[in-house]
This record gives C-alpha cells, structure tokens and sequence, in this order.
C-alpha cells in the first residue's frame, strides 16, 4: 500500500481574494471602495490568480524532482525501486529507523537492537549525567554533566557461568557501535550492572498434610524467579526484577505465605535482619539472591505443637 501524498496548499482563487479582502479594513481603514472597478481590487484579484497557480504548481511536484530528494534522503550508491510510491515508502519507513542516539530510549532501543558474534543484549537502562565506571561508591552518585552511562545485561547473565572475556569484548563491541551514533559532546559508559547482595532466612509454617520437601523446594524456587535479573517468569511481566526497584520485606511475606501448603510466616531475616523494612537500590542495581534448603526453616504441628523438619 503507498503512502498518500500530501496536500500542501488547497487554497482556491476564491479563498485568496476573501482572505485578502478580509485585511483590508485591518491594514488600511481609510480603503473603502471595494467594488471590482477599483484598482487595488483589481491588483489583489491578478495576484490571487498568479498565487492559484503557484500553488498547483506545489501540488504537482514532478517524478524527476521526487526521485532526486530521495537520493537526498538516503545513501547515494542506494539503488530506488522503479516504483515511485514503493521508493517513497521505503525512504520514510528508513527514516522511522533509529540511528542516531540522542534520548535515553534511543540508547537502550539501540542497544537491544545491536548483536554481534559475542551475543546480545537482552537488557539495558540508560542513565544520563552519571559515570559508573568510578570505583567509589560516592562518586559514582554524583551529577556527571555530558556523561552517559548504559547499564546493559548480556544474554550470557541467564547461563550457569560467565565468559569473562567474552562479556568483556561485547561491551567493547557495543561501545564502537553506540560511539558512532552518539552526540559528539557525549561521554559514553557502557556498564553491566551492580548487584546488591541478599539472603533471605524463615520459618514456614506448614498446613495439616503438606509436604515439606515440596514446600521447601518451592520457595526456594519462586524466590528465585522473584528477584531473578532476566527469566523472572510469572513476576515482572517476565523480564526480570526492575532497575533500582527496592526491596521491601512485606512482599516477602506476602511471597512465601501465598506457596501452595504455607499456613504462614514467622521470624524472616533480610541480610540477617530481622527489623530490616527495605532494601533501597540505586537505579543501575539489581539483586543478587541466595538461597539454599537451609533458608527455609520447615514447622510441622506434631500435636499441639510445631516441630522442625
């Protein structure tokens, strides 16, 4: 389907000499005789007439001058279809492309757009006025005026272990890529992104019947997925725990007590901390948990009391 073009002018003869007539009593009030005979009528309906056709001339842009702005538009060695509409079509859609990188979005759109034989990447968060590669903690906090720093997550983040040098060359590789698109005052840091360290510790208290092996494995597993950068599955729309989202301790609870066979929770740690409310985190940061089956203490009621399993 071609793109229609536009109308750039649909004044007629008429529409001219109304709006010329309409500023008469504006521009010059002492003007009054307005009849056809008068001269300045007669000069504003000749000039109405030549500006009619002017404007269909605007209208009716020749082949030959459509098809050297398009040469314009895009790369000289690139060859136009034959069809006229098919080359204006495809010349806008390129135009629709992102190339260069001004905003946020256009570094993060780019940089998940990019792949290269090391891999891809399958995350990214822009953050402007920022370095991140500072190695103090406080520096890195501070406004960096004309710096960007895009914090991205390799595909190689969801596998078992990690090429180092592999990782190392991408981010290389991404970086010439982004460097050529870039503003030429921009400053560009391309980072993979820190981790805030967390154990979680609770007892589970089990429902008449449950299995405590199937209950223990579960937590382990949802949280797991909960705080998980990339597969996080049913929790963040799939596509990992968010950027710099803190961590708050009820949603925890709310977490664990909702596992299929968990009556409810007691005595949850953070980081060993039992009156830890939240965990608050930059907004390159994401989390790195650890649990193992000696996270989740298991209570089963044995009588009138609980017992560990």
């Amino acid at each position: 389907m071609s793109i229609p073009l536009p109308n750039l002018d649909d004044r007629t003869y008429a529409d001219l000499v109304e709006e010329a007539g309409a500023l008469i009593p504006i521009e010059y009030p002492e003007w009054t005789d307005h009849n056809p005979s008068d001269t300045g009528i007669i000069l504003i309906e000749m000039l109405a007439w030549l500006m009619e056709m002017v404007l269909y001339r605007v209208n009716q842009v020749p082949d030959r001058n459509v098809e050297m702005f398009l040469k314009l538009l895009n790369e000289p060695e690139k060859k136009l279809d034959e069809n006229l509409h098919i080359a204006i079509r495809e010349t806008v859609l390129d135009l629709r492309q992102r190339f260069r990188a001004v905003t946020r979005e256009d570094f993060e759109q780019l940089a998940l757009d990019w792949y290269s034989t090391e891999g891809k990447i399958v995350r990214s968060r822009c953050i402007p006025n920022r370095n991140l590669t500072l190695t103090d903690s406080t520096s890195r906090k501070n406004e960096a005026p004309g710096h960007i720093s895009l914090v991205v997550l390799p595909e190689s983040s969801a596998k078992p272990t990690i090429d180092l040098k592999e990782a190392l060359d991408l981010k290389k590789d991404l970086w010439k890529y982004l460097d050529e698109r870039r503003l030429l005052t921009t400053r560009l840091h391309v980072v993979e992104p820190d981790y805030c360290s967390l154990t979680i510790e609770a007892q589970l208290y089990l429902e008449d019947g449950a299995d405590s092996l199937k209950v223990r494995k579960k937590a382990k597993r949802e949280v797991e997925l909960f705080f998980h950068p990339l597969n996080s599955e049913h929790y963040w729309d799939g596509k990992g725990w968010p950027f710099g989202r803190n961590v708050y301790r009820s949603e925890l609870y709310q977490l664990l007590a909702q596992i299929p066979g968990v009556d409810y929770v007691e005595i949850l740690k953070v980081n060993g901390n039992e009156k830890l409310t939240d965990i608050p985190l930059e907004d390159y940061q994401l989390v790195a948990v650890k649990v193992d089956q000696k996270s989740f203490t298991i209570m089963e009621r044995r009588g009138n009391d609980w017992k560990s399993v």
